[in-house]
């Protein structure tokens, strides 16, 4: 009877004592980073994967992707995902760097747009994700803030829906966004691209309040890096790991 009393001791000490729910804001939907539907998606699963790690559950609250600083700020959640220093939070809650996005523009190969910088897309429709106006840079801030040919989008499936019909010239997007969801048109309308690299890498963050859930995030997710975790997850999702390609200060500093 000691040897169970002392077996079950054991075990309680091993689970966290602060164990809970982590409410975590999602913008939808963004697959293959998330998909609202399968609650999946290489951002919920990292998400997941660490606080499990840290003993905790994940609740995911789905939002167009330009509340989550406002619930934030609100302190309507836990955890905000794809943040950075570009979107309206306190930066002293940004986690450090978790996944590196490619922003194109991407039109039709049979449209022969010529869009060699920023500026060209003055003469075209845009179609852009939402919050692009606040995370592309100034420049594009510029050229769009009195385009009337331009709109962000929450839903991006319908991005690339409005570019592949020819309802749009230009969509601009996160690569392997665009990829994942043309894979799913029918055949008949995954017409061929241009890709249009006007833009550099965008490295993200979590906005996360606790300053000790942070400081934990950070730790696990530095150590899923060492591990091969992270990559494993980056394969399972079949993204190119862009997260080398940022300097070390920036990926694990505050920006």
């Amino acid at each position: 009877m000691q040897h169970v009393v002392l077996l079950l001791f054991c075990v309680l000490l091993s689970i966290p004592a602060i164990a809970r729910q982590i409410d975590v804001v999602v913008g939808w939907d963004k697959p293959p980073y998330v998909m609202a539907e399968t609650h999946s998606g290489f951002e919920l699963e990292l998400a997941r994967q660490i606080l499990a790690e840290l003993g905790h559950d994940i609740l995911p609250i789905y939002v167009p992707f330009g509340r989550t600083p406002r619930l934030i700020n609100a302190r309507g959640a836990d955890i905000g995902l794809t943040m950075n220093a570009r979107h309206p939070v306190d930066n002293a809650i940004l986690s450090n760097v978790y996944v590196v996005y490619q922003n194109v523009a991407v039109t039709l190969k049979k449209r022969h747009l010529v869009i060699r910088e920023v500026s060209d897309l003055r003469h075209h429709s845009v179609a852009a994700f939402q919050t692009a106006s606040h995370v592309l840079g100034e420049a594009y801030r510029e050229v769009v803030s009195q385009h009337p040919g331009y709109i962000e989008i929450p839903q991006q499936r319908r991005q690339v829906s409005l570019l592949l019909a020819g309802s749009i010239d230009v969509a601009v997007m996160d690569r392997n966004i665009f990829t994942h969801l043309r894979s799913k048109q029918p055949a008949e309308r995954q017409a061929e691209v241009d890709i249009h690299t006007l833009f550099g890498v965008s490295p993200y963050r979590a906005a996360i309040i606790d300053d000790e859930l942070r400081r934990q995030f950070n730790q696990t997710l530095a150590t899923f890096i060492e591990d091969g975790r992270y990559q494993a997850l980056i394969d399972q999702f079949g993204l190119v790991n862009l997260l080398k390609e940022i300097p070390v200060s920036r990926s694990s500093e505050h920006p």
